[in-house]
């Protein structure tokens, strides 16, 4: 005889998955949806603040006079403007040094092929251009933390818009706060920087309510590929715009890529919403469908107040791990982004039109192997091969020893042969995707359950560290640009790298804490309550 209650246990479960696939046939297509339209905002949102994040980087090339640095020594340190008028006395006192230099740059392969370089306004030694580019990384870190609270309280939409329209503005006026000091454009970029802070734990926060469980994977990784666009277009262009753009060519860098932004904040604010429900786009049936994917990880965000175990996140073993490989990795990370255009031109003697093209090639590898190495990362997990744990160790392994080998070879390349050190840089970043799809960031959400989005913001939080001491670190050591002074910069970013690589190895982990496991909360409730941050920068 057949159990009633087994029988309507049957019969519920058939029910479901008559409803699940009823969902599936009739859900509305991803391609030219709402969310779609939502994936697509994010994904240029992203590559905005990362074309402003770095367009300081390659813009400082065109502003600074190399020439007249290279003779300062010999002047008064508070010197910050270079005119005209002072240029005989310049070179009467200091020909013998210009005589070397020429000399040396004579040898160069690049120098033969190349010849359009630009000489800018600005005398600032190479430790005040590190602190100039260290400021934005001063505000970026304020506000990683605080703006998960504040799109809480005030909603996703107005942080993401207001705060990057804010970023835009103080962009397109970056100029006149150069030409007023180093000093006011720093103060700019903490300001930039602050507005910044609030993009990526924001966005989080939107996904919550616009991506349906099934599509999840696919709009985060593929609005989180925009930081990476960013960045590819960001230098060529760039590059461009030193020689070629409007109001002296480096300042059109700010005004196109801060209007960029303006634009970007105005249409965020008018076509999106928190959530479906107050969407004036979206059809029923499209929202219908997303509420009801979305409808546990909302409850779950806004119906439960959560405690976080604030000390058992500290005194983890694992969490610790992770936030030191991805404070580690980011030494690395910040340092292509802020000094990589300074590299090129120092050492390898690429003009600038040729610096921006050239640096942009490593992190088109850089994407490309993110993506493929996520599949391949998957797929191995799925295999059941190697546990989860030792495929976290050993990408994260691989992510960062790879680019230690190919730094300590960067240290040895002159500009006689650039293109391998190019080589180097692109094997470097292609490797270091190993790092990005399957290692101590995505780990987070092995580890976290509930509280993923918090230990995700307080690694990122740790992450924003070397960007503000690794331009600065980077600029006193360059001051004379030569490639020993490089060498120690490659050294030094090598043994951080192998730090980050020995401690996760040491001690990672990819089961959930028990710290995680929250009371009253099925395990489908908590992995449903999190995010799968395979794409995340982190970059953020």
């Amino acid at each position: 005889m057949v159990n009633s209650n087994d029988y309507h246990s049957n019969n519920s479960n058939i029910q479901c998955l008559i409803i699940f696939y009823l969902l599936e046939l009739f859900s509305p297509k991803l391609l030219f949806s709402v969310r779609f339209f939502v994936a697509l905002m994010a994904f240029f949102g992203y590559a905005i603040q990362y074309m402003n994040k770095i367009n300081l980087g390659i813009a400082i090339i065109c502003m600074v006079n190399y020439t007249a640095l290279n003779k300062k020594p010999i002047l008064n340190e508070s010197i910050e403007y270079y005119n005209e008028s002072s240029s005989y006395t310049l070179l009467n006192l200091t020909l013998d040094l210009t005589k070397n230099i020429s000399e040396k740059n004579n040898q160069c392969l690049t120098q033969k092929s190349h010849g359009t370089n630009i000489e800018g306004s600005f005398i600032w030694s190479k430790s005040i251009q590190g602190f100039t580019l260290a400021s934005y990384f001063w505000g970026y870190i304020i506000t990683q933390i605080p703006s998960g609270y504040l799109s809480s309280k005030y909603g996703a939409r107005n942080v993401l818009g207001y705060t990057n329209l804010i970023a835009g503005i103080l962009t397109v006026v970056s100029p006149f706060c150069a030409n007023a000091g180093y000093i006011a454009l720093s103060i700019c970029r903490f300001f930039i920087g602050l507005a910044h802070g609030a993009l990526w734990p924001a966005m989080l926060s939107l996904y919550v309510h616009w991506t349906p469980r099934n599509e999840r994977t696919k709009i985060i990784g593929a609005a989180g590929a925009g930081a990476w666009v960013g960045n590819i277009i960001a230098l060529p262009v760039g590059g461009v715009l030193c020689l070629y753009g409007f109001g002296g060519g480096w300042p059109s860098i700010f005004y196109i890529f801060g209007a960029i932004g303006i634009i970007w904040s105005i249409a965020f604010l008018i076509f999106i919403s928190d959530s479906p429900k107050t969407n004036k786009f979206i059809s029923k049936h499209e929202m219908k469908y997303i509420l009801e994917e979305t409808k546990k990880e909302v409850s779950a965000k806004e119906g439960r107040k959560l405690t976080t175990p604030w000390k058992r996140i500290f005194t983890s073993k694992v969490c610790w791990a992770t936030f030191i490989a991805h404070l580690c990795n980011n030494w690395g990370n910040y340092l292509y982004l802020t000094q990589l255009p300074s590299f090129m031109k120092d050492v390898l003697k690429f003009d600038i039109k040729s610096n921006g093209f050239m640096s942009a090639l490593p992190y088109i590898a850089c994407a490309l192997s993110t993506s493929i190495l996520a599949l391949i990362s998957e797929k191995i997990i799925n295999s059941k091969k190697i546990s989860k744990t030792n495929v976290r160790r050993i990408f994260n392994g691989i992510g960062m020893i790879g680019p230690l080998v190919m730094l300590i070879c960067l240290s040895f390349v002159t500009c006689k042969n650039p293109y391998s050190g190019v080589i180097f840089l692109i094997v470097a970043l292609g490797l270091n995707g190993f790092f990005w799809s399957a290692g101590p960031l995505v780990n987070i959400n092995d580890i976290g359950g509930a509280y993923s989005g918090v230990i995700f913001g307080i690694a990122n939080t740790f992450g924003t560290i070397p960007g503000i001491i690794c331009p600065y670190i980077v600029g006193v050591i360059t001051k004379n640009q030569t490639q020993q002074e490089w060498q120690i910069v490659f050294v030094i970013c090598a043994i951080i790298y192998f730090i980050g690589a020995a401690v996760f190895w040491f001690f990672a982990d990819s089961n959930i804490q028990s710290w995680a496991l929250v009371e009253n909360l099925s395990n489908e409730d908590i992995q449903q309550s999190t995010f799968t941050l395979n794409e995340k920068e982190n970059k953020i």
